[in-house]
């Protein structure tokens, strides 16, 4: 008599998933192999995006099944809401609903108060290792207030229990100014102080304002005869939108230098090693290691104010009129672009008084 198979759960996945050899899978329940292609376990992605998106198109999420802990909650936002985002956002997703899943998955939706919401928010914010807990702790309660604002939708609960009357997030840090590049010059005469890999990747931001998961991502597949084709990726879900850079004689410079950058590789960007410096739509340590040692530089031997890479797009954003400005930084309209691209100033033509008695 064979030994009856144990399914067991990975901490913050779904039911029946577990992370093995580099790709999550579905242990699929019996009798229902002919649905997962005749396999007993079947392999979902490599990376937790794909999982999901494989995972959504191969069963028929009920939309009347009933749901009553948050499990259940998650697993119907991650198959019905998570799919129409794009890659960075997902992954971003994913990974907190995973936090949420093992602080509260098994509790009943229903019973959730306020007190509740405050408890996880200071536990969050605790149990933090890295970077601020406190704007962490906010992130994930966002999700959660959405999330309870799904259920509303689903017929699961008829009150919200995290409204702005109930529960208050942590206060917002004050954004330092410092973090901020104030001109295309003092991004330019920061450049000597870095490395030429990074030199490049900034040139080629100023030149596109392209977003860090863009540029991290190129490859010798976006070459054109006509110029630098890309595919965007934060209106993937919403409309297959491309922008094509067109060649001239600095875009070309810069290409052509970043190409002959070592190791040989399809991608522009790579270390040594030939890795990516982007995983899952997120910069890796790699990249932000070279830029803090930036700017450490800039502070040590200079008095440029450092600034962060995000920034340099905002900035990119404030130079052209709104409409090319719109277009250059791929919105859909110019409202995004008015809203957080540009700068908080008016800009007017001063006075000619000089010929005035």
């Amino acid at each position: 008599m064979g030994r009856k198979r144990t399914i067991r759960n990975h901490k913050g996945l779904p039911q029946r998933w577990r992370f093995k050899d580099g790709a999550y899978r579905y242990m699929v329940p019996k009798g229902q192999e002919a649905n997962w292609d005749g396999k007993t376990e079947f392999t979902l992605g490599r990376n937790l995006a794909e999982a999901h998106r494989t995972y959504a198109g191969r069963i028929a999420v009920g939309l009347d099944a009933e749901i009553r802990t948050f499990a259940q909650a998650i697993d119907r936002y991650l198959l019905q809401v998570t799919p129409n985002k794009s890659d960075a956002t997902q992954t971003d997703e994913i990974q907190i609903f995973r936090k949420i899943r093992e602080m509260i998955g098994h509790n009943d939706v229903a019973a959730f108060r306020p007190q509740h919401a405050y408890q996880m928010r200071d536990r969050i914010q605790q149990e933090a290792t890295k970077g601020s807990g406190e704007t962490y702790a906010n992130k994930v309660m966002e999700k959660l207030k959405h999330l309870f604002s799904k259920s509303i939708e689903w017929g699961v609960i008829g009150e919200h229990p995290m409204t702005e009357s109930k529960f208050k997030m942590f206060p917002k840090p004050k954004t330092s100014q410092i973090s901020r590049a104030e001109s295309i010059d003092q991004v330019w005469d920061a450049l000597p102080w870095t490395v030429e890999w990074m030199q490049l990747y900034v040139r080629l931001k100023l030149m596109t304002g392209l977003r860090q998961v863009d540029l991290l991502h190129l490859t010798k597949r976006n070459i054109t005869p006509d110029g630098l084709l890309i595919a965007l990726s934060k209106t993937k879900n919403t409309s297959e939108k491309e922008l094509l850079f067109a060649w001239n004689p600095e875009l070309r410079m810069i290409v052509d230098a970043i190409r002959a950058l070592p190791p040989s590789s399809i991608h522009f960007f790579t270390t040594q090693e030939g890795k990516l410096y982007i995983k899952e739509g997120r910069s890796t340590t790699a990249f932000k290691s070279t830029w803090s040692r930036w700017m450490d530089q800039l502070r040590k031997h200079t008095n440029i104010p450092k600034f962060s890479e995000r920034s340099i797009r905002n900035l990119v954003g404030s130079e052209d009129d709104l409409q090319t400005a719109s277009e250059r930084l791929g919105h859909s309209s110019t409202t995004t672009t008015q809203q957080y691209y540009r700068r908080n100033l008016t800009k007017v033509t001063p006075l000619n008084v000089s010929n005035k008695n």
